[in-house]
């Protein structure tokens, strides 16, 4: 049965079908490097840390990674493979540590060919540089462990997932019709789209990231410690005045949704993409998921005056901002791979 995976600046989501239930597995796109000597590796398995060995190096992955930061205060040596939502080029050990955890998230093909789609941001209309490697690298990968791989853009996922519509003045209602806003943590991707099919798509190279290493410089913090607050402490409508990072983040993240909706503005407008109703924004991703969210997002919305470019209905969250883009790639394998096989005349093996 065909599988997904959303391989993300931040987290890397696997889904798929089993049992007629669509399950999840995710891990932190991250890794610590630390020398292996004296009980160093004995301690990190009876720990069970997620880890593996190269030379007289260990290299600890996933969520232990930020931890192992955390304790011990030392940045240098916590690592991304990725960077603005794709392969991180000042890493000389990305595409191997990124390989460890992608096959450790997803495993190998259940079969030969089996379908998996592989989300992947936009190029970026801020930055020199497009996505090509980045796709040709996770291709031959994911080919490399038996799949028949399907590469989208990871905002159309939330599009597949959340199902936005547009109602026309005869009260048709059409599905899958909107915007959907993807937040990883490199880059901020939009995909416009109707009855499916994809009209438009950009990234913008600012988010999570971006919003960690400014609060992190004018609050004198180390990152880890900033990412640590984010995800666990962020209320947006709800902001602790005495807290000097809670107050940065609330900050930067107004700023984060400033410079990316005038982006959306220019590209609406050199792209000429109209929608003769009002339409539903979906936001999805990481960075999205701290609450209030949303309704700073509004706030926003209306200060730019969107409406020059577009009429909106509304805006709403995904129903899991972490999990929708996993979710939406899985509703798109699993359509290729009935297709493939309805080609063939054959059947997929049956559901785990």
């Amino acid at each position: 049965m065909a599988k997904a995976i959303d391989i993300g600046t931040c987290f890397i989501v696997g889904a798929e079908m089993r049992g007629g239930r669509e399950i999840f597995t995710s891990e932190r796109d991250a890794f610590f490097s630390m020398p292996n000597e004296d009980f160093a590796e004995e301690m990190l398995s009876k720990a069970g840390a997620f880890y593996i060995t190269k030379g007289d190096r260990l290299y600890v992955v996933g969520e232990d990674a930020l931890k192992f930061a955390m304790v011990t205060g030392n940045q240098d040596d916590y690592r991304r493979p990725m960077s603005a939502g794709v392969l991180n080029p000042n890493e000389e050990d990305a595409i191997a540590m990124l390989k460890v955890m992608i096959e450790g998230v997803i495993g190998k093909a259940s079969f030969p060919g089996e379908v998996c789609a592989a989300t992947s941001p936009a190029n970026p209309v801020d930055a020199e540089f497009n996505t090509a490697f980045h796709e040709s690298v996770i291709r031959r990968f994911l080919e490399s462990l038996g799949y028949d791989v399907k590469i989208m853009n990871e905002a159309l996922g939330i599009i597949y997932a959340e199902n936005p519509t547009v109602t026309t003045s005869g009260g048709e209602v059409i599905p899958f019709s909107g915007i959907a806003i993807s937040h990883g943590a490199g880059m901020v991707n939009l995909v416009a789209a109707y009855r499916g099919k994809q009209l438009l798509d950009f990234s913008a190279g600012r988010s999570g990231d971006w919003i960690d290493a400014q609060v992190a410089k004018v609050t004198n913090q180390p990152i880890s410690r900033v990412i640590n607050t984010k995800e666990k402490k962020l209320d947006l409508n709800n902001i602790d005045a005495s807290d000097r990072v809670l107050q940065a983040l609330q900050i930067y993240y107004e700023e984060l949704v400033r410079y990316v909706l005038e982006h959306f503005k220019t590209q609406f407008r050199k792209k000429s993409v109209q929608f003769d109703e009002p339409v539903e924004i979906v936001l999805g991703g990481g960075t999205s998921a701290p609450a209030g969210y949303c309704d700073l997002f509004k706030r926003v919305l209306k200060q730019v005056d969107m409406e020059k470019v577009l009429k909106v209905k509304n805006v709403r969250m995904a129903k899991d901002p972490l999990k929708c883009v996993a979710a939406g790639a899985l509703i798109a394998a699993l359509s290729q791979e009935k297709k493939k096989f309805a080609k063939t005349g054959g059947q997929p093996p049956p559901q785990g």
